[in-house]
């Protein structure tokens, strides 16, 4: 298995196959369904040796949906296989890893989306029996569900009464609605798509019908005895309950931080930042998404800390040199392209002694550790992999760095 969850396969001739819902090892009977230059695109049709580790997929939509990817896979094999991929990417960039990485499952790996977006399905009335849903497989046009196995409950409980409020506007313009579980898992969060398709009075009056905990503007998150508000707009992980795993991993990285100045790169609505200095850092973020950044020093100011976290809202890669003089360590969080080459050359060149680099795109992050230990003057102290999307090709990975002389 290969990045993105399929399954490499050669035929007689050479000709090469992307596979998905097959596992290594198995004969399976494919549909060939489009082709990229001399690479073909295929789907498992029939399984007539099946792997070991295959298990029926408990979700009636998936194969449609193209929400989930490994649901026919163990769990436990799973975490294996995303382990190898990681392993792959670092070995194609030449990036020397430990012997043993850390890899970290979910106890219940279901139902633990905290956000989702649910597209609007018009049925054969029009949106007087529209349904909710998401995008096929490998296409753009949604598939209507009752249910999804890997969001919060919150979010699946509400879809009856979001499915009232969807049909009674009769907005032909609506094409989705954005939700997010907050408050412990009491309150919904809505913003349509686009956000003038449904008045706000109307999705009060329908929470109010329903019984239900709706809100437009914000909600709060917890974690580690501190609450966070979150737009719809800004970034959050969606793996909340994840979230303990995730972020601990990486306080381990950087080590003890009282009494140093510790860089947030890519710092959001400052989840991390607020831990960080309630260990008695001083925390500097660089979030270019104002929002975020506005949201963050809101959240800090909520959880008592604003005196030791500073906000910078401007691109990284513009003010990291600057940002990080005399830091003690560097965290970076940065999006699925990874880090910008002037934020890893500066790093390489100029460096705090620490940078934990947190990513969620292993090829990405091999091209970036290539740079600062394969160029650069660091090396990898830790690698863990925290499985923050089961059933999905999504990977999340945590590695510390040190750098040497």
């Amino acid at each position: 298995m290969v990045h993105g969850a399929v399954c490499l396969a050669r035929l007689d001739d050479g000709t090469a196959l992307f596979v998905d819902g097959a596992l290594p090892g198995e004969r399976v009977e494919v549909a060939l369904h489009h082709r990229k230059g001399r690479l073909w695109f295929a789907s498992t049709v029939a399984v007539a040796q099946p792997s070991p580790h295959r298990v029926p997929a408990p979700c009636p939509y998936y194969g449609e949906c193209g929400g989930c990817q490994l649901q026919h896979i163990e769990y436990t094999h799973q975490l294996e296989l995303k382990e190898q991929i990681v392993r792959d990417a670092m070995r194609r960039q030449r990036v020397v890893v430990p012997d043993a990485i850390a890899v970290h499952g979910m106890d219940h790996p279901w139902r633990y989306r905290w956000r989702g977006e649910f597209h609007v399905v018009p049925g054969t009335a029009g949106m007087a029996d529209a349904r909710l849903g998401f995008n096929r497989m490998r296409s753009w046009k949604p598939v209507a569900v009752d249910d999804c196995l890997i969001h919060h409950p919150r979010i699946t409980g509400s879809l009856p009464a979001l499915l009232g409020l969807v049909r009674d506007a009769g907005a032909a313009e609506l094409t989705a609605l954005h939700l997010t579980a907050g408050e412990h898992g009491d309150e919904l969060l809505l913003r349509p798509r686009p956000a003038r398709a449904l008045a706000s009075t109307a999705v009060d009056a329908h929470a109010l019908s329903a019984e239900q905990r709706w809100n437009t503007t914000s909600t709060t998150l917890h974690w580690r005895g501190h609450a966070f508000r979150v737009t719809p707009d800004t970034f959050m992980q969606v793996s909340w309950g994840q979230l303990e795993v995730l972020y601990a991993t990486v306080l381990r990285g950087l080590g003890e931080v009282a009494g140093a100045t510790v860089v947030d790169a890519y710092a959001g609505i400052g989840v991390v930042a607020c831990e960080l200095a309630g260990c008695g850092a001083s925390v500097v973020c660089i979030e270019s998404n104002r929002d975020s950044a506005r949201l963050g020093v809101l959240n800090a100011e909520l959880n008592g800390c604003a005196d030791r976290v500073r906000y910078i809202a401007e691109a990284v890669e513009e003010v990291l040199p600057a940002a990080a003089l005399g830091a003690g360590a560097v965290l970076l969080d940065p999006p699925r392209a990874g880090c910008d080459p002037r934020v890893t050359a500066w790093l390489a060149l100029a460096g705090p002694p620490i940078v934990v680099y947190v990513s969620c795109d292993p090829p990405t992050l091999a091209r970036d550790l290539r740079v600062l230990t394969g160029l650069g003057p660091y090396s990898v102290e830790t690698f863990a992999i925290v499985d923050m999307f089961p059933q999905t090709l999504h990977i999340e990975s945590v590695v510390a760095l040190k750098r040497g002389s």
